[in-house]
């Protein structure tokens, strides 16, 4: 890869992931107190998403998608952008949520390791909402997609170990 493809990979990976990583990193930041699931099992008996999964957290996931939203588009120059980059960023708590709903379902505890599905739920909904929007395409941008969840992976494993020496999460995955 070229320096100049480099640049361009890395310009298109900020602009389509920079808002969904910061959503799914902002809810770590707040000790929320209000289980999303209400405390709520399913019908298999677990809990729905667990006691990690708070009202709080998704706020602030929320709040820091929309800033990053703002703050790329304007970056990038295109008011289109906000729309697209709050609908991803929406997209990736309901993906980190839904990683925790299977969790649950495996039988994993809060905190227990799940590879890649830990790494990639947020990137993987946030991506299906690209392609919906017609902002990425898989015939024409399969290379960009495939190693920008490689990248995030490899992101995820070395921010999660930040914030575990930050003494923000409990574990370092």
């Amino acid at each position: 890869m070229s320096l100049v493809e480099l640049s361009a990979f890395l310009e298109n990976f900020i602009k389509f992931y920079g808002a969904p990583m910061v959503a799914n990193a902002m809810p770590v930041l707040i000790n929320g107190s209000k289980p999303i699931d209400g405390g709520r099992q399913w019908i298999d008996g677990k809990r729905i998403f667990g006691d990690g999964k708070t009202w709080e957290g998704l706020t602030t996931g929320l709040l820091g998608g929309y800033v990053a939203s703002l703050a790329l588009s304007i970056y990038f120059n295109s008011a289109s952008l906000i729309p697209v980059l709050l609908t991803a960023s929406m997209a990736a708590l309901l993906g980190d949520l839904t990683g925790s709903f299977i969790k649950r379902r495996l039988g994993l505890n809060r905190g227990d390791p799940a590879p890649p599905l830990d790494q990639l739920d947020f990137a993987l909904f946030a991506t299906l909402i690209y392609l919906a929007f017609g902002s990425l395409s898989i015939s024409n941008d399969l290379g960009f997609i495939a190693l920008s969840l490689a990248a995030i992976v490899l992101l995820h494993i070395a921010t999660n170990y930040i914030a575990y020496v930050l003494k923000l999460k409990e574990r370092p995955w």
